[in-house]
This record gives C-alpha cells, structure tokens and sequence, in this order.
C-alpha cells in the first residue's frame, strides 16, 4: 500500500464540516493537554471508527478525505497510523 504524504493544506473553500457531520465525524481544535492538537471524532459512531472510515476513503483517493486527514496534527495522525497503516 502507499505511503501518502499529508502536510497542512492550504486552505481551500471545498472543505466543510457538514459533509463530515453527514459521515458522522467531526474535527476538533483546541484538545489535548497544550491545547494545540487538532483531533477526528466520531459523531455517530466512535472515534476508532472515524479514523478508519476516514483513512480508508483517503486511501481509496478521495480528496475530501485526504485533505480532512492533513488537518490534524501529527500526533492524531501517528496515532491513526498505527492502528490503520500508514496514512
């Protein structure tokens, strides 16, 4: 499988948290203990869930996906990575 480099997006006026609440994730600011992580939540279905959800569509190519997955911070990426493979 390859290996995708996700880096900060520049920011785009496709990307919209209504189509992740549709999918039932979400995207948090703010969280961990400096405040500064940028985590994926699940919504409707729990967090493991959501990240493989997500991962696997960015995987499959899909855009929306791979951009929602740079957005994180390297942390919540690593993290998915490790349970998913490599992002």
């Amino acid at each position: 499988m390859p290996v995708m480099a996700l880096t900060r997006p520049t920011p785009t006026q496709n990307f919209s948290l209504v189509q992740a609440h549709r999918e039932g994730w979400t995207i948090l600011e703010g969280c961990g203990p400096e405040h500064a992580d940028i985590q994926l939540r699940g919504v409707t279905c729990s967090d493991q869930n959501a990240w493989w959800q997500v991962s696997r569509q960015a995987r499959a190519g899909s855009p929306y996906h791979r951009e929602a997955l740079s957005r994180l911070s390297s942390s919540e990426r690593e993290q998915i990575s490790l349970r998913f493979g490599p992002l």
